[in-house]
């Protein structure tokens, strides 16, 4: 009989440990899967958080009662202010986390937290019934149930590594994933994506591979305008009139 929750997360990364979290902390029951125990919010060779990059997503995740603050403030070694030198709209904040320290710490929160349950397996594939997921199975074969899975698995989906003219499937350097995770991206393609939003064909246009910059009716161009006949008429895309 397959254990059933109420949210399953696959992949215990910065997202994933804080989709469990939250889920957890909710009430729901929660499983928690990863490849590996040891590397929980295992972090890259430069393990800082925060930084004009990406300082205000870790202030609203904070903002929203995540761990990554917390986390960061039992486990870092340096906290610096960014471009002190300029003005405050390009000042931030970042800090230089342990490695180990911050993974075993987020662990250890993780291990605490009511209602959420931790486990090791590489997810092969989604259960699916009719349009509905309905949990998750392993490379091993145990299957867990759950109306709701959030895959959170980064650089393990579908990932590759390059390096000079090889190429070949892993996640991280030095961990290799197995060509099963490839099986779940074709359920995440169906996903509907969002589309850019398209011009007018009223607007002004520009060549391709220049980019567009729009004018007001009522400012004059600063480069003077071409004359005699080697003068070339303005270029419009073709088929479209903007019934000037």
């Amino acid at each position: 009989m397959l254990k059933q929750y109420d949210v399953i997360v696959v992949g215990a990364g910065h997202a994933g440990c804080e989709a469990a979290l939250a889920a957890a902390r909710l009430g729901a029951s929660t499983l928690l899967l990863t490849m590996n125990l040891d590397l929980i919010a295992q972090m890259p060779c430069n393990p800082s958080v925060g930084g004009p990059g990406k300082g205000h997503l870790v202030r609203e995740i904070d903002a929203l009662g995540g761990e990554m603050g917390r986390n960061t403030d039992r486990t870092f070694v340096q906290v610096r202010m960014l471009n002190l030198s300029r003005g405050p709209a390009v000042r931030a904040l970042r800090a230089q986390a342990d490695k180990r320290l911050y993974s075993l710490t987020m662990k250890h929160t993780l291990e605490q937290t009511e209602h959420l349950d931790l486990a090791q397996g590489q997810v092969e594939g989604l259960l699916v019934r009719g349009d509905r997921v309905t949990g998750v199975v392993t490379a091993l074969g145990q299957a867990f149930a759950a109306p709701a899975v959030v895959l959170t698995a980064g650089t393990f989906l579908n990932g590759r590594i390059l390096s000079g003219e090889s190429s070949f499937a892993a996640g991280r350097s030095g961990e290799v994933r197995g060509p099963p995770h490839r099986l779940l991206s074709p359920r995440r393609g169906a996903a509907p994506s969002p589309r850019t939003p398209r011009r007018s064909g009223c607007t002004s246009a520009s060549p391709p591979g220049r980019r567009a910059r729009p004018r007001h009716p009522g400012l004059r161009s600063r480069r003077a305008a071409p004359s005699g006949p080697a003068a070339a008429p303005p270029w419009r895309p073709p088929g479209r009139s903007c019934g000037r």
